[in-house]
């Protein structure tokens, strides 16, 4: 409930609004649940390293390079949503990062929660496009050290899950992979280095944060772009994903988990009418690209 001053107001002034005062915010959750988020996803850089449960928490340093890798794209990314935030005077929290212990990510990614209306479309396809911008500028010179560093083996070699082309490869990625190795022969696959194996994950779920949905990144683009059209293309996202999934399955939880939790709908900001001006109707055309160079209609084969 808000809070009111108990003061009178002299009848020949202005009534002021009455002051909301906000929760003090919890960063000590913030906190934990980065370093959480760091201790799981060093797991999984040392499993992947070692191939088993007992050797990857004796040797957790072998995950470095895998974790700070991608938590350096997912900071990155969260960030830019919060500076962006800010820049247009919108309450944001700091990350709360998510860790899981799975051997292959370590980490459902990130989010932050914004505490007040946006303000207007210009601020909304800023706000939420400055993530997917930040973390691709910090994945993409990872993935290149990363593929610099990968090995070209034969496939009846392969160690592990971690080869291209058995996991899928977005443009920006195989144009990378191919610029720096050259065409693979059929029976040639790509061991991936820690770090280019953190950008492919930091690109996948870029992708993701950019399906034009609810209240996804692409969501927030996709309004400001579109406005009551939103809707019509975020059903038409949502049956794209379930015709994905006859390729790939995880797309099936993904769809159902959009269907529950971030839904279709997006809410208008305050100022509905104000029209994009040409400078973020080119920041959306820029997201399209980085959306369609990106994305995996199948991650893993």
């Amino acid at each position: 409930m808000p809070e009111y001053s108990g003061q009178q107001t002299p009848s020949n002034q202005t009534p002021k609004p009455p002051q909301v005062r906000r929760k003090p915010t919890k960063l000590w959750l913030n906190i934990l649940l980065y370093v959480a988020t760091l201790v799981s996803t060093l797991f999984a850089g040392a499993f992947q390293a070692t191939g088993s449960f007992l050797p990857a928490i004796r040797n957790l340093h072998l995950g470095f390079p895998f974790s700070l890798s991608l938590m350096a794209i997912l900071t990155a990314h969260e960030l830019g949503h919060y500076f962006a935030s800010r820049a247009h005077r919108v309450s944001a929290s700091l990350p709360y990062f998510l860790p899981v212990p799975h051997p292959l990510v370590g980490t459902f990614g990130a989010f932050i929660r914004m505490r007040d209306k946006i303000k207007n479309r210009r601020a909304l396809i800023d706000i939420g496009f400055a993530g997917p911008l930040a973390g691709l500028l910090v994945a993409v010179p990872i993935m290149l050290v990363g593929l610099t560093h990968s090995t070209v083996i034969p496939l009846s070699q392969v160690v592990g899950k971690q080869v291209w082309p058995l996991l899928g490869g977005g443009i920006f990625f195989k144009l990378a992979a191919y610029a720096i190795h050259g065409m693979l022969s059929p029976e040639q696959g790509l061991q991936l280095h820690p770090m280019a194996y953190a950008a492919w994950i930091g690109l996948w779920v870029t992708s993701i944060n950019l399906i034009p949905i609810g209240q996804l990144d692409g969501g927030h683009i996709s309004y400001a772009l579109f406005g009551r059209y939103h809707n019509i293309i975020a059903r038409i996202s949502f049956v794209g994903m379930l015709a994905l999934g006859f390729l790939w399955m995880g797309w099936f939880f993904w769809a159902i988990l959009t269907m529950l939790v971030v839904r279709f709908g997006h809410p208008p900001p305050e100022d509905d009418k104000l029209p994009l001006d040409g400078k973020r109707k080119l920041l959306g055309i820029l997201a399209v690209i980085v959306f369609l160079g990106t994305f995996l209609p199948v991650p893993f084969f």
